[in-house]
């Protein structure tokens, strides 16, 4: 069993096809690129995290640079409260606990729910990198059957019935790739599903504040406290080099992934945490946020458009509410690995679609296409090539 599972972690932390995307537009300034989901360099608030970094280390000392709680930095565990508080979670305060980032968060409750063979279920497309996170635990991938609003409650009672499942993943709002967001109805159904088979759901809710349009929905927490591991971060909206996860945890989980984390990494960085209770504090964080709003809705309106303009007949796209990224799809006889190559040498990048099933041999007539760091000016241009190399593809 050993033997067997060393082989399984290697493939899953082995280089893959985003990985290379990655690497090859290191090589590639010049090319627009879709294909990266992080966010746009102009909006990374240097000089705001300076002020606050100086503002941190006046108010605490040395303490600030010290080794710290394992759960996390008081101050910033009470901000965390409030910003929960706000979107409807009112957990106690000892369930909360600070990780780094949200990848650390979700290795941090692998670490201590999965062992080598158990099933953990997924949407349809699902986020890749968090497969290649279930899998490097040992963990066999499902993918459940999905619409457009998100996991469909009778593929999942059917799922959950079949499988003894470690737990359910899920991206309520803003989902990564698709864009899509599940509304309410369904979130109340799915979490039914999911307390009368006595399982968990991992709600991954980093994008949540990156609403464009339309009205905040309960997080998925709220329909099922005790069923779910609520996931979020700071790395959407402040910045990803502070490393800043947020996670709210049943009681049963605290003791093993505390313990586990500190067997790790001892705690996330208490310097970075006293950045953030600053920020999270301050009269800038909304202004800051508002900004970020206001950039990123104006990009996916011009990258709706320009899709509206310039694609060819056969192909559709999602028009999200928030988020980062919109899910086009071609004809069935579409091939979007192929065209990677000479989209690149035509100047522009994408994601496949691909990348972001679990299951092999996937459909591959789909791209996700990232705008947030896109440079607005660029848009239109990159979309018209990217339509351009699939018309001739």
């Amino acid at each position: 069993m050993s033997v067997d599972f060393a082989f399984s972690r290697g493939a899953a932390v082995s280089s893959g096809p985003i990985d290379d995307i990655y690497a090859t537009l290191q090589r590639r300034p010049a090319a627009i690129s879709f294909a990266v989901g992080v966010p746009d360099p102009a909006l990374l608030p240097g000089d705001m995290v300076a002020s606050l970094a100086a503002g941190a280390i006046a108010k605490y000392g040395n303490a600030a640079l010290q080794y710290g709680l394992t759960r996390g930095f008081p101050p910033l565990l009470e901000q965390a409260r409030i910003l929960l508080s706000n979107r409807g979670i009112g957990c106690p305060p000892h369930r909360l606990h600070i990780a780094t980032g949200g990848s650390g968060a979700l290795h941090n409750v692998c670490m201590a729910l999965i062992d080598p063979g158990d099933v953990v279920l997924v949407e349809t497309p699902t986020y890749g990198p968090a497969v290649k996170v279930f899998r490097s635990h040992g963990a066999t991938v499902i993918e459940v059957e999905s619409d457009e609003h998100g996991i469909l409650p009778e593929a999942l009672d059917a799922a959950l019935a079949q499988y003894d499942t470690a737990f359910v993943y899920l991206l309520p709002t803003f989902h990564n790739p698709t864009g899509r967001t599940m509304p309410e109805v369904r979130r109340l159904r799915i979490a039914e599903v999911v307390t009368r088979h006595g399982e968990l759901v991992v709600e991954d809710d980093v994008y949540t504040d990156l609403r464009y349009r339309g009205e905040p929905l309960p997080t998925f927490w709220s329909f099922a406290p005790d069923n779910t591991v609520y996931i979020t971060s700071l790395s959407k909206t402040v910045a990803p080099a502070l490393r800043i996860g947020i996670t709210v945890l049943p009681e049963y989980l605290l003791e093993p992934v505390l313990a586990l984390k500190q067997g790790i990494d001892m705690q996330t960085s208490v310097l970075n945490q006293a950045i953030a209770a600053e920020f999270l504090g301050s009269a800038v964080a909304s202004t800051h946020l508002a900004r970020i709003v206001e950039t990123y809705a104006a990009k996916l309106d011009t990258v709706v458009e320009a899709l509206g303009r310039h694609f060819p007949t056969g192909f559709s796209w999602t028009e999200p509410d928030g988020g980062m990224f919109v899910w086009v799809e071609g004809p069935a006889d579409f091939d979007a690995d192929a065209l990677m190559r000479p989209a690149l040498e035509a100047g522009v990048a994408f994601m496949p679609g691909s990348v972001f099933f679990a299951a092999p041999d996937s459909s591959h007539n789909a791209m996700r296409l990232s705008f947030a760091s896109v440079p607005e000016a660029d848009i239109d241009r990159g979309i018209k090539l990217l339509a351009t190399v699939c018309e001739t593809s």
